[in-house]
This record gives structure tokens, sequence and C-alpha cells, in this order.
């Protein structure tokens, strides 16, 4: 009879049964996260790079003093360098976001570096235990904040809003409502290929996404470097891919933010 009651608690699924590791709880299924998760993995990430670059040097300084001080100098100044420019960069990354006031915003936003921030945190947050879901849902709270806080402009036609399929009704009649009324590009994606086939053919200057924390990361890290993301989690009440929820004051607040002044 109680196996019988857990059955009945776990929704029907036509999708997400791909969330091999959901258990069926729909209390369980929140990725909400608070952005100093990231934060504190990320100080982690840069100090066990650096770690790892000077035991490299320590191993081969040897044979760089037989060649000549020189060489030895350079390896140093170069690595202090290294550090010095990692902490200053991801100082300011943090700074920009808790204030909402970036510094140099274009020199903190580096696509593949903050790409390559983000592989490093998600793998040490897997060798401690934290969900990559978790960990890129905090990572957005604040690469989110950074991109808004001094926004790229764009005229409607330059948006795209990328939507999940698995929204309910109510949340895709009101966002073809904002659609008609401001006026930007809006794509509803089953996965990454198609969400892909329409950014080759729109070309967007901004784009802004809605989907589960996984499909989100993959998107990220593919489109970053080229062209701005802002990614939003959807909520999950249902459980993964089925009647999904968005904050739709938040969505129309982020699209009237980058939209051309006079635009909107």
């Amino acid at each position: 009879m109680e196996q019988k009651t857990e059955d009945n608690r776990r929704p029907d699924r036509k999708l997400g049964d791909e969330w091999a590791d959901w258990n069926g709880r729909v209390e369980d299924i929140s990725a909400d996260t608070d952005a100093r998760v990231f934060i504190g993995l990320a100080m982690g990430a840069i100090v066990v790079v650096l770690g790892l670059t000077a035991l490299f040097g320590w191993l081969i300084y040897p044979r760089l003093s037989q060649m000549g001080h020189i060489y030895g100098s350079v390896f140093n100044g170069l690595y202090f360098t290294m550090a010095a420019i990692l902490f200053v960069w991801l100082a300011l990354f943090i700074w920009g976001a808790v204030t909402k006031r970036p510094f140099l915003s274009t020199f903190i936003i580096v696509p593949k570096l903050v790409n390559l921030l983000l592989e490093l945190t998600l793998r040490i947050g897997r060798l401690i235990g934290i969900a990559p879901d978790k960990m890129f849902n905090s990572f957005l709270k604040l690469h989110n904040l950074i991109i808004s806080s001094d926004p790229k402009h764009v005229q409607p036609a330059k948006m795209l809003v990328v939507l999940p399929r698995c929204l309910t009704k109510e949340m895709n009649s009101a966002l073809r409502k904002m659609r008609d009324h401001y006026g930007f590009n809006m794509a509803m994606a089953g996965g990454g290929g198609e969400a892909r086939r329409k950014i080759r053919e729109l070309r967007p200057g901004l784009i802004i996404a809605v989907a589960c924390e996984r499909d989100l990361l993959t998107g990220f890290v593919e489109v970053n470097p080229h062209i701005p993301v802002i990614g939003f989690p959807n909520i999950r009440p249902c459980g993964p891919c089925k009647n999904t929820e968005v904050d739709l004051q938040e969505i129309e607040s982020t699209i009237k933010h980058h939209l051309i002044p006079g635009t909107a």
C-alpha cells in the first residue's frame, strides 16, 4: 500500500524522464541556490588553478635555473601577474554583482574566461556534492545582475526570447501578448538544436532564455562567447518538463531594460 501511495504522488510524464536523478518528488525538484555558493566555489577554483600552476613551477624550477636565472625570474613574474589579474577580475566580478554598478564591465564579462571559470566551479561542485543545476542557478544570479546593471540595448528585431515547450498555456498566452506589444522575436525550442537554428536564422544581438538549468547551461556555454545571454530558470511546480512557469514580471522588466529607449 505504501508503494502504491508513493507511485500516485509521481506526476504523469511525457517528458522529463530524462532527469534520471529525479526521484519523482515535486518538492525536491527546485535548484534555487544562493549566489554566494558560486562566489565561494569560484574563489576555490582560482586557488586550485594557482596552486597547480605553482606546483608545476616548483617542479620545473631547477631546470629553468640551469638554463639561466632569467628564466626562473620570468616564470615567477608571469605567475604573480596571472594571480593578481585573476583575483582582481574575480573581485570586480563580485563587486559588480553586489553593487549592481560594475566597474569596466566590458573587461569583467570576458565570455571565454567566464565560461572557463564556470566549468571549473561545476567540477569542484561535483566533487563536494553540489549538483550542476544548483551551481548554475547560483551563477545565473550573479551573471544576470552584472549584464543588467550595464545593459546592452538592442532594437526589438534584434532581441530573441527563447522559451521551452513545457510552459503552461497561460504563460504562453501572456508571453505572446508581450511579444506582440514590444515587437521582439520569440521562439519555442524543444531542445538545443531548435534553439541554435533560430539563433542562426535571426542573428540576434541579445538572447533572453527560459529553461531548466541543465538546458540553460548547455546553451549558455555554446552561445555566450558570441552573443550576450540572460538566462532564467523556469519554475517547476509539477516537476521537470511539464506545466512549467516563469516570473512574467521579471521577464517583462528585463525586456524593457534591454530595448533601446523609445522602442519599448
